[in-house]
């Protein structure tokens, strides 16, 4: 699949307030793909390492569709992606992507009713111990490409209500941990976590946010 759009944004010390302008008004001049509307990415140069930084400006809260997101592993084999919200309202979202870890990541965003850590491990682009982005009922809405450790790029895409896996699919990564559900949810909606359960075979739960 091609990768999406690469703009750079103005200047070498870009804030976050401005990265998140200027990727949505990026997305505004892309024409949206087949599959998940707007692909676009924009590359942050010199950008400070771990620098998910919106949540860290004084005075500046992220907007809803604005998520920031963190790649790296705690070992060789525990690898993780981490996201501020898991939850967000249909239309353009602005993932801040930041590689922390000592490896090259990805992150991509797959539509699919499958749960995000329940793809068979095969072989994909000729390339072992990988999912099948290609299989049926998984849509490849948009991705970072490969990230070197230390990068932050912005990825805006324009999302329609339902599931999507965040997956690193590099040969091993996606088995070593690093994917993530997300949500988009309708225009208008409230969105409530639920969660059944039992304590024991006779007391049983519905707990709700």
């Amino acid at each position: 699949m091609p990768r999406p759009h690469l703009t750079r944004i103005f200047g070498r010390r870009a804030t976050a307030a401005s990265v998140v302008a200027a990727s949505l008004l990026l997305s505004a001049c892309i024409s949206p793909g087949s599959a998940g509307g707007t692909k676009t990415v924009a590359m942050i140069p010199n950008y400070q390492r771990g620098g998910s930084a919106p949540a860290q400006l004084a005075g500046y809260t992220a907007p809803a569709n604005v998520v920031s997101v963190t790649l790296g592993e705690t070992d060789p084999n525990t690898m993780f992606i981490h996201m501020s919200q898991a939850v967000v309202p249909q239309g353009p979202v602005s993932f801040i992507v930041t590689n922390t870890g000592t490896q090259t990541h990805e992150f991509v965003a797959l539509a699919a009713k499958t749960g995000a850590a329940d793809f068979p491990v095969v072989s994909f682009e000729g390339e072992t111990n990988r999912i099948d982005e290609g299989a049926k009922g998984v849509v490849n809405v948009g991705e970072t490409g490969d990230m070197k450790p230390g990068t932050s790029m912005v990825m805006t895409i324009d999302m329609k209500a339902g599931h999507y896996a965040m997956v690193c699919n590099l040969p091993g990564h996606y088995a070593n941990g690093m994917h993530e559900d997300f949500w988009v949810t309708p225009p208008g909606a409230t969105p409530v976590s639920v969660t059944l359960g039992e304590t024991d075979p006779n007391t049983m739960f519905i707990h709700m946010s």
